[in-house]
């Protein structure tokens, strides 16, 4: 018996009750990859997960329903303001260009940490096995969701430019950040790369338990997104369409530039509920978005 039958065998809380405490492990020595980091419950089977804590049949409404805390409620989506859309797309450009730049040999700067590409993802709600607190926070890689109706035209142009050289591949990207109008400002979305059957990440753990999630941007002007986060399974057939072909796009633009991978990842769709301006100095955390006067 491997270590994932014996889990499914025992389940999760008696096996983690066999193998020993979290603080007798952490006192003991560091175990294999894998066999910490878990959590108390089985969210896989055949290789397949799904998300029980969303609801989704009030989307065209403008509505997300998620279990938060442990109780049901109604989340209104609410569009990235004007600022944040024009520092997001805006930064964009200037990095492509940056790019460009460099690969012509005309000087430019490869890609930033800082910037509207990375965000630290706060999550919470499950004790993984390997820590005594249920707070998580992961720096990650957040793309812009292109509107309902471009999503399967750029998944198709992606594939039949994958070996394109990379100029027009910057080319490609250029003319997508350059109208605001070709994103669905109401979600923003990454990829979960990590997780597996034999090894979960917290912020996986923590969403599939409780998906509430906090983006917090670094940059001269930064920006807090409070959302609803939808973990997507890249082959859930159940998944809204919308949702699958998001997942899509973002898997073939992660390997637009940094190559094939072996498979595609799930992702997560973070569904805005309200933006905080965090700009030091300026921003003092105060929210924009819904504006105060709609709450």
């Amino acid at each position: 018996m491997d270590r994932r039958q014996f889990f499914r065998k025992a389940g999760k809380a008696g096996a983690a009750a066999v193998l020993g405490s979290v603080a007798g492990g952490m006192l003991g020595g560091r175990a294999s990859a894998g066999e910490w980091e878990q959590g108390p419950v089985e969210h896989w089977e055949s290789g397949l997960f799904r998300q029980r804590n969303i609801d989704l049949s009030r989307e065209a409404e403008g509505i997300v329903g998620a279990k938060v805390d442990g109780a049901w409620a109604d989340y209104p989506r609410t569009p990235l303001p004007g600022a944040f859309m024009d520092w997001n797309l805006g930064a964009r450009l200037e990095m492509l260009a940056s790019i460009s730049a460099m690969m012509g040999g005309g000087g430019g700067s490869g890609p930033s940490l800082a910037g509207p590409h990375n965000a630290a993802m706060a999550t919470y709600s499950v004790r993984r096995r390997d820590s005594l607190l249920s707070i998580n926070n992961a720096y990650k890689g957040i793309g812009m969701c292109p509107t309902r109706d471009r999503v399967k035209d750029l998944i198709q142009h992606m594939r039949d430019t994958t070996e394109a050289p990379m100029p027009e591949k910057l080319a490609t990207l250029t003319s997508l950040y350059s109208d605001a109008a070709n994103f669905d400002a109401t979600r923003l979305i990454t990829l979960e790369l990590y997780s597996t059957e034999n090894f979960e990440t917290h912020t996986f753990l923590n969403v599939m338990e409780n998906p509430a999630t906090s983006l917090v941007y670094l940059d001269g002007t930064s920006f807090e997104v409070r959302g609803v986060a939808e973990l997507v399974h890249p082959e859930d057939d159940q998944a809204p369409e919308y949702s699958r072909d998001l997942v899509t796009y973002t898997n073939l633009a992660h390997s637009y530039f940094h190559g094939e991978f072996p498979r595609l990842f799930p992702g997560i769709i973070v569904h805005v509920v309200e933006v905080f301006d965090n700009s030091p100095g300026s921003g003092l955390g105060v929210r924009v978005a819904p504006a105060l006067e709609q709450a």
